[in-house]
C-alpha cells in the first residue's frame, strides 16, 4: 500500500509540474470577451437625502451586468495585460473600468489557472439621479481603484487555441468622493459620498495567439 501511495504522488507530480516546467520558456497572448453579474456597494447618502427617495437601482444596490474584454502577454508563468470593462449597460448610472493586469498562471495541461491583480481607473457616470429629488446633472467622477481576479480556463481546439473560462473578481476604490447636489425642492442643498467596492463573476470566451 505504502509503495502504492508513493507511484501516485509521483505520478500525480508528474502533471502538475511537468507542464509548468515546460512553459517557463513559453509565452503567448490571450484575447478574450467577458460578461457577467455583479455588485456594489459604492454610493452612501448623506445630508439632505434619503434612502426611500431612491430605488436600489438609481443607489447602484442592485445586481446589474458587465461586459468587457482583456488583452494579457504570458511571459512563462508571469502574466500582464490590460482590461477595459462597461459597467450596467443600458442604464443611466453606468460605469466604466480602465486598468492593468498582473500576476501569475499554473498550467495543467487543458486547464489553466490564473491569479491576477487589477490597478486602473473606476469611472462612475451620473452615479445618482431622480429628478423628483435633486436637479438634473449629468456628470461624471474617476477614482482610482485595486481589484484581484482570480480565474480557471479551459484550453481546447488544435494547440489549446480557443479559451472557455470564468472570472471571480473584486475590486475597491482606493480613492472617494463627496459629491454634492442641489435640491429640487426649496433648491438646498445635498451630498452623497461616492467610492467602495464591486464585487461580481463573468463568462471569459477568447483566443490564444
Amino acid at each position: 500500500m505504502t509503495k502504492l501511495i508513493r507511484i501516485a504522488l509521483v505520478l500525480a507530480l508528474g502533471v502538475v509540474a511537468g507542464p509548468a516546467q515546460g512553459q517557463e520558456s513559453s509565452w503567448g497572448l490571450d484575447l478574450t470577451v467577458h460578461g457577467g453579474l455583479d455588485k456594489y456597494s459604492a454610493l452612501g447618502l448623506r445630508s439632505g437625502l434619503s434612502h426611500t427617495d431612491f430605488s436600489d437601482s438609481q443607489q447602484l444596490k442592485d445586481t446589474s451586468r458587465s461586459v468587457g474584454a482583456t488583452a494579457i502577454l504570458r511571459l512563462g508563468m508571469v502574466e500582464l495585460g490590460a482590461i477595459g470593462e462597461l459597467g450596467r449597460p443600458g442604464k443611466s448610472n453606468t460605469t466604466t473600468v480602465l486598468g492593468a493586469l498582473g500576476g501569475l498562471n499554473l498550467d495543467l495541461r487543458l486547464i489553466r489557472i490564473e491569479a491576477l491583480g487589477e490597478l486602473g481607473g473606476h469611472r462612475y457616470g451620473n452615479a445618482l439621479r431622480n429628478s423628483a429629488v435633486i436637479e438634473d446633472s449629468k456628470r461624471s467622477d474617476w477614482l482610482a481603484y485595486v481589484g484581484l481576479r482570480p480565474g480557471v480556463s479551459l484550453r481546447f481546439g488544435e494547440g489549446g487555441r480557443w479559451i472557455l473560462g470564468v472570472w471571480g473578481f473584486a475590486r475597491w476604490d482606493v480613492t472617494r468622493k463627496n459629491i454634492q447636489v442641489t435640491l429640487r425642492d426649496g433648491g438646498g442643498k445635498g451630498s452623497y459620498r461616492l467610492g467602495g467596492s464591486q464585487f461580481g463573476a463573468a463568462l471569459r470566451l477568447g483566443i490564444s495567439l
